[in-house]
């Protein structure tokens, strides 16, 4: 009689439990697709997948060691890798050519390998360590203010950091795993994936987007089967990639992460997609995503005996591998939210970017500003029952951006432009 009392009172108190979502693979595209996953564990796999890389334009002769690539303020930037003078080069993403040349006034090119950028800065990955021995290894945070038509030198900011867990320094040529050639910008913070040879592995650092000096955090390892040379992130935030290649058989390849929970960029789907062997399309060295679904690749020039692969600008299509993207939904509620009185001006804004609202409002609101790369580039709050709110916009590079608008309940976004 207990033992059935028993059961019948931890029956009720699950009926009265929420149900757990189903976790697994929920992406139809994956071998072992789950229908009835609702939380993706990573756990998704793919048949082998390879895409051409077409050709878009032969880059300038300026630019022969192009080593990463970055759209910002609707510009595209590149530069040549270690060794080479400290020159940003703005390139006609039509054409290949270099339309204009900044040189980094106070610090060298000591090995430049990648570029990413907020809608304030450009940042330049000084941290090429081929040797495994540097102990200066350094981001540079270029104003993009100072990039402007007819600018020809720039003064920078170092992020200087380190590796807490490598304890020895040095491991000869390309024998060791604290090499890097591939850093973004998500969340405040700078994200860097390794290029390891000792194990062909790439490890996932944090470093914040201040200048100073920090420790790189360790997030996460994973196993690339070759060698990252670039990384960038989509601008919805939803996806990023991977670009590198394989040093003992020359295969080039990008990895693309998608449904990820924040910036676990390993704990949601990794799918790796074939690129053309180097001897056909060269080093690759650069990517950058030019919009949600497309990606830009770079190729240093590559002479072997007769042969010589010149430095190319291509383009690649990702839509197909990704998950459709999200489809925004403005129910009746929303539209009778935070829009409801809701004032924004001046527009265009210089200096700051004034927001008001007529009464006491449905509450307080999350005010963001965004880049067309979805990225924050300026945050502040309008307090229940406050008539007004500002934002500061001084220093951000000229442009289009979106001011977010979020309540308890829902969010409104609109089109905002800085002069």
């Amino acid at each position: 009689m207990k033992t059935t009392a028993l059961l019948l009172l931890a029956g009720a108190l699950a009926l009265g439990r929420p149900a757990r979502a189903q976790t697994g693979c929920p992406d139809p595209q994956a071998t072992n697709y789950n229908p009835a996953a609702r939380l993706n564990d990573g756990s998704c796999q793919y048949a082998p997948a390879a895409a051409a890389l077409p050709a878009k334009a032969l880059l300038d002769a300026a630019v022969p060691e192009t080593s990463g690539l970055q759209l910002a303020a609707g510009a595209l930037w590149t530069f040549n890798d270690g060794g080479n003078p400290p020159v940003l080069f703005r390139v006609d993403s039509a054409t290949g050519r270099a339309a204009q040349q900044v040189r980094v006034l106070n610090y060298p090119n000591t090995d430049w390998e990648d570029i990413t950028a907020d809608g304030r800065y450009l940042y330049v990955g000084d941290f090429g360590n081929n040797y495994g021995d540097r102990r200066n290894l350094r981001l540079l945070r270029v104003p993009l203010a100072g990039l402007g038509p007819g600018a020809d030198t720039v003064s920078a900011q170092a992020i200087n950091f380190y590796y807490p867990d490598q304890t020895t320094f040095g491991g000869g040529l390309n024998n060791h795993d604290y090499d890097c050639e591939a850093v973004f910008f998500r969340n405040d913070s700078l994200h860097l994936f390794t290029k390891d040879w000792a194990d062909h592995r790439t490890r996932y650092y944090t470093v914040p987007a201040v200048p100073g000096t920090h420790a790189a955090h360790l997030k996460a390892v994973f196993n690339v089967n070759g060698l990252v040379t670039a990384a960038d992130i989509s601008p919805d935030g939803t996806a990023a990639a991977l670009l590198g290649y394989d040093e003992t058989t020359g295969a080039t390849f990008v990895w693309l992460l998608s449904d990820f929970p924040g910036t676990q960029f390993f704990r949601g789907n990794k799918r790796r997609i074939e690129l053309p062997s180097a001897a056909l399309v060269g080093q690759v060295e650069g990517v950058c995503f030019a919009g949600p679904r497309r990606l830009l690749v770079s190729n240093e020039r590559v002479v072997v005996g007769p042969l010589a692969v010149p430095q190319r600008l291509y383009a690649l299509n990702v839509g197909r591998w990704l998950p459709a993207p999200a489809v925004a939904v403005v129910t009746a509620a929303a539209a009778a939210g935070p829009r409801a009185g809701l004032r924004v001006f001046p527009v265009p804004a210089a200096h700051t970017l004034r927001i008001e609202r007529a009464g006491v409002g449905p509450g307080a609101l999350a005010l963001t500003l965004l880049d067309l790369r979805g990225r924050a580039v300026a945050t502040g709050q309008l307090p229940a029952g406050a008539p007004a709110g500002t934002l500061d916009v001084a220093g951000l590079a000229p442009g289009a951006y979106v001011l977010r608008a979020q309540g308890a309940a829902d969010v409104v976004s609109q089109k905002i432009m800085v002069r």
